[in-house]
């Protein structure tokens, strides 16, 4: 595993006029709950889980590797 297992968090502007989102996964990052056990963190919807592995953004915190 190379990311906290419960999500990582990416930031998502606005639609351009014709409708398309860029994403950068290099944006994604950690929650707080990711650094400690004292932070609650939401947990995201089912549709929201990716079927393919994405290899960018902030990885799992060496600490809690």
């Amino acid at each position: 595993m190379t990311t906290y297992a419960a999500n990582r968090s990416l930031a998502v502007a606005a639609p351009a006029e014709d409708g398309t989102v860029a994403l950068d996964f290099n944006r994604a990052v950690n929650l707080p709950c990711a650094f400690t056990d004292l932070a609650t963190c939401p947990l995201p919807p089912a549709e929201n889980h990716l079927q393919v592995a994405v290899e960018a953004g902030e990885k799992i915190p060496y600490e809690r590797a």
